[in-house]
Order: C-alpha cells, then structure tokens, then sequence
C-alpha cells in the first residue's frame, strides 16, 4: 500500500507526497502513516482511539495528535472542513476515508440510512432515558469471579465492561492480573512481585494506572495494554513521592491525560486531592483536607465534570461531596455512618454507590438513600456496578484478629486467650486485673464477650447490631458499660441484664469511670467539628461537660484518671494533667515516637509508645517526677492494647488475617 489514489490526488506514501496537477504537497511520517491507516480502512468508520493504536503504539492517548493530523491531511487534499469531500467527521465516532466511486453508488440509498439513523439514534435515547430512571436495587446472587486461593483486591473494571484489573497475592509478594469477563481468560501484567494498589483505567481502557510502593517510596506509573493478546506493553513511571503516601484504592484517569490520586503527608499525615499531567509529570494540589477532616475516596463522574469525595468527619461520621472540576464549588449531599470502604457511580451518573462495611447504600445527587441489600457477613470493599447496571462487582475480606497474653517475666512468650475466625478486639481489664471484657464481631455481629479463666461468655447480644464506642468497667468490677451514636448500656455481671439509657448527645467514646462520681470520662469532638477533647458524661442527668485548659480546645489520643479524678491525656507526643479547677500541666513529651497508651495508678504515671520494632514502656514516679524506660520487642506484628493495673499482664492484638476474594451480584 506504498502507492493508491484517492480522487484526483496521487498518494506516494514511502516518498510522503499527495501530488495532483495543482502541484505536490509534503506530508510528515506520521500524518502519512494516519492517511494509510485511513485507507486501509476505506468506507468504514474508525475511532480516534483506533487510530491512535496503529500511529502511535506504546504511548497514552491523546486525541490531540489525531485531530492535527487530520487538520494537516484535509490541507493537503485541499479540502474544506466543514465540507470535507473525502475524510468524514462522524461526531463521537471518529472518521471514515470516503472515495468518489463509494459515494456515487451509495448516492440513493443515502436519504434511507439517515432515516435509519435517526429513528436508532431516538429509540436508543428513549431506552436510555427510561433506563436511567430505574436503578437496579435487587440482588439474589453472590458468585466468586474467580476460584484462586490467593488474595485478591483492589478491583477495577474497563470502562467497556470487558475487563476486570486486580491485584493478587500478598503485601510485597502481589502481581497485577488482567482478566477477561466474557473468557475468563487470566494473565498477570506485572513482572516482579511489589505491592501493588490504587489501579485505574485510561479512558479508552488501553493503559492501566497503578501504584507500586518499594520500602518508604511509591511510584505512581501504568502498562499500555495489548487488549489482543492480553499482555502489558511496558512500564512507565509518572512520578515517585517520597514526603507523600498514596491512599487512593483506585485512581481516576481523565480524557485530558490527568490522573486524580488522594495523597497523606508523612510528616502531619494531612490528606489531600492531588492530579498529575502525564504530558509534563508535574503534579498539582486541589482540594487539601481542613482540621481532622480525612480524605478517604474519590470517585470520578460518567461525564467527567466532577469528582464525588468520601471524608471521615467526626466519630462516626463520614460525609459526602460532589467537587466539580471546571469552579472546583464543593457541595455537601450526605452524612452517613458506620464507615465507607468504597465510592462509584452508577452508570446513569445519578447515583452513588456506597461499600459501608456489611451492606450496601445507594445515594442520588439530593442525598435520598437507598439500601441495596443481600446476605452478607464479609466487610464490603470497592463496590462498583457494571456499565450495564446489571450487576454490582466487590471485594469481600474476612477479616481474622485474635486476642493474646504475654506477661512481665516472659514478654516475649504469648498465650492465645481468644481465637475466632473473625474479629475479636478492645480487651479492657476489669479493676482487679482478673478477667478481661472484648468485643467480638462473629457473623458480622457487634457483641460484647467476658473472658474469665479461660472461658468467654456472651454478656451482650446488641440485639440492633449497633456501632459500639468504648467499653469501661464499674469500680468494682460488677458493671460494664458500653455505648452506641445515643444509647448507653449498662450491663450487670451478676445477673445478666442490662439497662439503655437513650442520651441527647452525638456519638462520643467511653474511656473510664470516675472514681467519686458517678460519671464517666469520654472523648468528644468538639462544636467546631475539628478538635476531640476530654468530657465528663453525668450519669445522672445525662449532662456532658466539656474541658478546656488555658482557653483553648484540648485534643486527646489516649486518656485515664487518677484516684482524686484529675484527667490525664495526650496528643500524639505530649502528656498533660487537668485538674478540676481547669489548670493545664505538661508533664511529659517525646520527640520522635508516638503515644499510644496512659494508664494512672497511685501515683505512678505509665506511657506506652510505639516503636519501628516494639514497644517503649515509660513509667513516671508522680511525686519525683523520675521516669524509668523499658522495651518490649514486638518481631511478630502483634499490637499492645492493654496492660493489667500491676503491669504484669499485656494483652495483644495479632497482625490480621485477612482473606479477600473478588465476587460478581447479581
């Protein structure tokens, strides 16, 4: 095909000329190369995409390259954009290459296809428009996408629906598979085992973004993609961050070659809605979080003019807004609690989808909800419905913490005291150091468990299955209690039953009981909605106090009270006391470790921080001020949570389990 006619001009392609008795024009390689692709594909339409694939192989589209060369080829056939006579526009399609002798035998059927067209073009329009008027909210089928023993996650489907992207194995031993839907054909595009996350599709669905995160850096880089023969064609990085960490579960590729990530800065852990260009690799901040707002996801609209984000805004409260791109205006369309592990659009670009934990919830644009339900136990990850709206895709992990006892003498060796397949958490000693209450979430219920000499008893069934803050024990040990968004419950150990007590406050977290009032220590977040300080919670009149020291608002990590009930808290490096009379001490700080842990007996202060590879017990003489350090390895990745009142006993967390398979509802 070096040579070949179109109309009066006569294509030298090896040459790069288009000569006619007008003269000869010179054409570059690469508008040549688009002119043959054209032809090859004479009186068909092909896409810009298409196009794009054959000039320019190896490389991220971009349609720019395409529209010059076809601005550059009508030049050089002297033809008239807005009247080509040989290469045709067909809007959202692409272009077709039409030669005279092709025109002149479809000269009479040409009236008939446009009439065609046009009835297609409005039965479509009306079944979309009917479509996008009935969201599918009925499901019956859960079914695995695919049958591997490994983990798999951070799902991610091709805009066509064809595809399904995904990130199998374990941290630092995963590869990026590709498979395909209708086969079922499975291929991994990476090479070498890293830990891999945050996928996402370019919009023509031939490149594949993701992260890839080496030791304290990540890269933000993609594949080109060879949908034929289903490999990766290379990889190419787009920028590594070293001050940053990418939360993104999935990133949003743009038709302008940007891609939106959520970024959190090591140094403060603030987050933030950042875009990279891939034409220049220079990345630019959009939307940085405000106070302890935490920027959890983002989530790119059909249409691509605006951006859905999902914060954790207070406890127990997580909040939804629509960015949109072009005035980057904000506006707030829902609240919703109990946690969000996933946001998408529905198809119809109406309607959010929300993966919050067991269930399922979907939002339209005025905040009205709708639950989405079926039978499920699993914690939900990265919902998604397929371009049709038939279906919905997932990740489902079950998750497995276990509960173990290590003591002074021996703090290396460890008794496991509570193992379940599922989560089993928050041990809290009783006042005597005796016997431990915990929570457990088995079959995906919220329940509370004592644990005395070996044997566990169900002490609260949490009969509406309600989000549970805290849980504290009754001075003398004959009474816990527990809280719920704006319910109490105290439960009696000696009979079993318990009492709820509605209260009028929003959710706050229980941390101890007042030693001479019948009242409880709580952590509250504060009217500004930005700062958590220490609160008093009257039992009696259900009254909430909150303290403020040196009139300013105190945040708090971790929190105790001594024998006289003066507050002890902190923030992530610092310890203060706050007496009665409102008066704010600093009694101690580190420079480089994070507290994660007070307790106060006597007049003995203990502060628990944590450590790369263990943990640093520092305990304070209150009287001398004299402070005494121990460290306690920790090689197995289990988490101190709690510690007897003697320090003879610590009870850990094990490092999770979790198995997590990739499932298609139907």
């Amino acid at each position: 095909m070096g040579q070949f006619r179109i109309g009066r001009f006569a294509v030298d392609a090896s040459r790069g000329k288009v000569s006619s008795a007008e003269g000869v024009q010179i054409v570059e390689p690469k508008v040549m190369a688009v002119l043959q692709f054209l032809y090859s594909h004479r009186g068909n339409v092909v896409s810009q995409e298409d196009i794009f694939a054959a000039v320019w192989p190896n490389s991220v589209f971009s349609p720019s390259n395409v529209q010059r060369s076809i601005a550059l080829l009508r030049k050089a056939l002297k033809e008239d954009s807005k009247k080509p006579q040989y290469i045709i526009t067909h809007p959202k399609r692409g272009y077709c290459l039409e030669l005279n002798e092709e025109e002149n035998s479809q000269t009479v059927k040409w009236p008939l296809l446009v009439f065609i067209a046009v009835t297609i073009v409005c039965l479509v329009g009306c079944w979309f428009a009917f479509a996008t008027q009935a969201v599918k909210t009925d499901f019956s089928v859960l079914v695995p996408v695919t049958s591997h023993e490994e983990n798999e996650s951070y799902q991610s489907q091709s805009h066509n629906g064809k595809y399904l992207a995904f990130v199998r194995g374990d941290e630092g031993h995963q590869q990026i598979w590709l498979k395909e839907l209708t086969t079922g054909k499975e291929v991994p595009l990476s090479e070498n085992p890293s830990t891999y996350y945050g996928l996402g599709w370019s919009p023509d669905d031939r490149a594949l973004a993701f992260i890839n995160k080496q030791n304290n850096t990540s890269q933000l880089a993609y594949f080109n993609l060879d949908l034929i023969n289903l490999t990766s064609l290379n990889y190419a990085k787009v920028i590594e961050f070293e001050e940053y960490v990418i939360t993104s579960q999935q990133v949003q590729w743009t038709n302008s070659n940007q891609i939106y990530f959520i970024e959190r800065r090591k140094a403060d852990n603030a987050t933030q809605l950042s875009l990279v260009s891939l034409e220049t690799k220079q990345k630019q901040v959009i939307k940085p979080s405000v106070g302890q707002d935490w920027l959890l996801l983002h989530a790119l609209s059909p249409d691509q003019t605006q951006l859905a984000l999902g914060y954790e805004a207070g406890q127990n409260q997580y909040r939804i807004e629509l960015l949109t791109l072009a005035d980057a205006s904000t506006t707030t369309i829902a609240t919703v609690e109990d946690g969000i592990l996933g946001l998408s659009w529905h198809p119809n670009g109406e309607h959010l989808l929300l993966s919050k934990r067991n269930n399922l919830l979907l939002i339209d644009r005025l905040g009205n909800s709708t639950d989405i339900a079926f039978n499920n136990y699993q914690i939900i990850r990265d919902a998604a419905f397929t371009p049709s709206g038939e279906e919905i895709l997932m990740e489902l992990v079950n998750i497995d913490v276990d509960i173990i006892r290590a003591t002074n003498t021996a703090p290396q060796q460890y008794e496991k005291l509570v193992d379940t397949s599922s989560v089993d958490f928050l041990p809290v000693f009783s006042p005597d150091s005796s016997r431990f209450v915990f929570e457990s979430h088995r079959f995906g219920l919220k329940q509370l468990f004592l644990y005395d000499k070996g044997t566990q008893t169900l002490i609260f069934a949490n009969p509406n299955n309600e989000e549970l803050f805290g849980v504290i024990w009754s001075k003398n040990g004959d009474e816990v209690i527990t809280a719920s968004k704006d319910k109490l419950f105290r439960i009696d150990l000696n009979n079993g039953g318990y009492q709820v007590i509605p209260h009028p406050h929003h959710s706050f977290y229980l941390r101890e009981k007042f030693n001479n009032e019948d009242a409880i220590l709580v952590s509250y977040r504060a009217e500004d909605g930005v700062t958590f300080h220490p609160a008093k919670l009257d039992l009696q009149t259900l009254s909430l106090t909150s303290f403020s020291g040196s009139g300013e608002r105190l945040t708090c990590y971790a929190m105790a009270l001594d024998k006289h009930d003066q507050i002890y808290f902190s923030n992530n490096q610092q310890v203060f006391r706050l007496d009665q009379g409102g008066n704010l001490e600093t009694l101690w700080h580190t420079d480089d470790k994070d507290i994660i842990g007070l307790a106060v007996d006597q007049q003995t202060l203990t502060v628990t921080l944590e450590q790369h590879d263990g943990y640093e017990i520092n305990t304070m003489d209150l009287s001398g001020r004299n402070v005494k350090k121990r460290f306690i390895a920790n090689n197995a990745g289990n988490m101190l949570i709690n510690a007897s009142h003697d320090n003879k006993q610590f009870l850990y967390l094990t490092k999770p389990k979790r198995k997590r398979t990739l499932v298609r509802l139907r």
